[in-house]
């Protein structure tokens, strides 16, 4: 299952997302649909040019939803509302950049799967208090494991640790490796496995 990134922009503006389908489940909407969807729980892209024009209470119920990231030029209508706000981009920007960006939200969001949260870089069994804590590297992989269950063992070595294809994959079974034995330290109820080039996350001990 693909991270599901819902992208509001003009329609100029679209034709940037069409090579990114393999990577993200993307629906594209027009600026006018913010006003249904300032509570999505979906991550969200929104681009502002310089003559595009959202209510001003429109935009701030969108402001307090972490889950929106904004894109807009210096000086535009959306400028007095994104100084000091830290999830703002501002072009040009380069695919590589727009990817960075999207990859270092989900990987700060904070997740629940089964016995184990994960936030800003530490999992801590939430039955028990136990923690451990987790490299860049490692926070990305889970990050991207629990939004999207199963992972292509080349799309994780690709958007995770940017590994090239002419590569082999002994450094992403190191990290797989790693990851479960950290795991495995705070008692966790699940595990890191993978078969026939997918990666995904296992149910060891539904008791615990």
């Amino acid at each position: 299952m693909k991270t599901k990134l819902d992208i509001f922009s003009s329609e100029k503006l679209q034709n940037f997302f069409v090579n990114l389908d393999s990577l993200f489940d993307i629906n594209l909407k027009n600026l006018d649909d913010l006003k249904d969807c300032h509570d999505t729980k979906n991550l969200s892209i929104v681009f502002f040019e310089d003559k595009d024009f959202v209510e001003e209470k429109i935009l701030k119920n969108v402001l307090h939803n972490e889950n929106f990231i904004f894109i807009s030029k210096e000086h535009s209508a959306f400028d007095k509302f994104s100084k000091g706000l830290k999830k703002n981009i501002t072009p040009p920007l380069s695919i590589s950049k727009f990817l960075d960006k999207v990859n270092q939200i989900i990987n700060q969001k904070k997740l629940t799967y089964k016995n184990i949260d994960f936030n800003n870089n530490v999992a801590t069994n939430n039955k028990t208090n136990e923690k451990i804590y987790l490299t860049q590297a490692e926070n990305l992989i889970l990050s991207k494991l629990l939004n999207e269950k199963v992972v292509n063992k080349k799309l994780l070595e690709r958007d995770a640790l940017h590994i090239k294809e002419d590569l082999n994959t002994s450094s992403i079974e190191s990290h797989l490796n790693r990851i479960r034995k950290k795991l495995k330290k705070i008692n966790s109820v699940f595990t890191v496995a993978s078969k026939d080039n997918n990666v995904f996350l296992e149910i060891i001990n539904q008791d615990k």
